[in-house]
């Protein structure tokens, strides 16, 4: 059974217009990131459970996963190290009430050309610290592969995972992420799906991010071979909105500033039946997302919820 899910924050930051687009497309289940404005890893559980669990409630509206930043600092910054074990624990107080097994985290930011083998251990350290602080809980730390950090490409992420060997260690696969790094989506599926346990929703054409299925990121064979595999888990919409209904009209103008950007502005346009004239939100752009992942979870014979 496929479980959509999604940043709702991409297409409103505000939590009950959040809620509102849900109901609009039958989706059960919300990544918390932002809300009203505020990042996650910002509440404490006595806001949390305050201020916005009542409404979760009142909406029918369950976690897949916790889209925290934890990890999202510099490897050497130990001053916001040791603020962030303090706030993911929180955020394991925080899943653990709502009935939420997921926290999503990073790897740490790295300087350019770092040396691989002498960064390791001290990633393999510090991962480790927000391991112990999750320990004894029903809670999975997913890393998920971002720009930029340690953990970037499939063989460095495969390391980690193999190194921690740790079953509250999970892997977050993003499609987009790794071809904006230079990797292949598909051969970075092959080699990580074994340690994968959630799937980020998210396409993009010449490093741009464009409406799921409508670009390089494999989306329709990574999700028939999940079907094969009998995967059993949360596929969560991050469409990255406001980049496309930001930058679409004035690089129709001025398209010599990012030609390949302005390209896959112009081609989704064309997909979407959009001209100038139309004025398209962030809330439009994720609902082509959930319309396109449905579309294609019907075209493997996918079933979902």
């Amino acid at each position: 059974m496929f479980r959509i899910s999604g940043f709702f924050d991409e297409a409103a930051s505000k939590l009950d217009a959040q809620l509102a687009l849900m109901n609009e497309l039958n989706v059960r289940y919300l990544c918390p990131r932002g809300i009203d404005g505020k990042n996650i890893a910002d509440y404490t559980p006595e806001s949390f459970s305050g201020s916005v669990r009542p409404r979760l409630a009142a909406a029918g509206a369950s976690l897949s996963s916790i889209g925290s930043p934890i990890g999202k600092i510099s490897l050497g910054d130990e001053a916001a190290y040791q603020a962030q074990l303090k706030k993911l624990s929180a955020l394991r107080d925080i899943a653990g009430s709502s009935g939420c097994r997921y926290i999503r985290i990073f790897s740490f930011y790295m300087k350019p050309g770092f040396d691989e083998d002498a960064a390791f251990p001290q990633v393999i350290e510090k991962l480790r610290g927000f391991l112990n602080v999750i320990r004894g809980r029903d809670i999975i730390l997913l890393h998920e592969n971002e720009k930029k950090i340690f953990g970037d490409t499939p063989d460095r992420v495969m390391r980690l995972f193999n190194a921690l060997d740790n079953p509250q260690f999970a892997l977050c696969y993003d499609a987009s992420n790794y071809l904006q790094i230079g990797a292949d989506p598909w051969d970075a599926y092959m080699l990580t799906r074994d340690a994968t346990a959630y799937y980020h929703m998210k396409d993009c054409q010449d490093g741009f991010e464009v409406p799921l299925g409508e670009g390089q990121g494999r989306i329709k064979d990574i999700l028939a071979d999940l079907l094969v595999r009998g995967f059993d888990g949360f596929l969560t919409l991050e469409p990255h909105t406001v980049k496309y209904a930001l930058m679409r009209r004035p690089l129709r103008i001025l398209p010599f500033v990012s030609p390949g950007i302005a390209r896959a502005c112009r081609d989704t346009d064309k997909r979407h039946g959009v001209t100038f004239a139309n004025r398209v939100t962030r809330a439009d752009v994720f609902r082509w997302q959930h319309e396109n992942l449905v579309n294609i979870l019907s075209e493997v014979g996918g079933t979902f919820e």
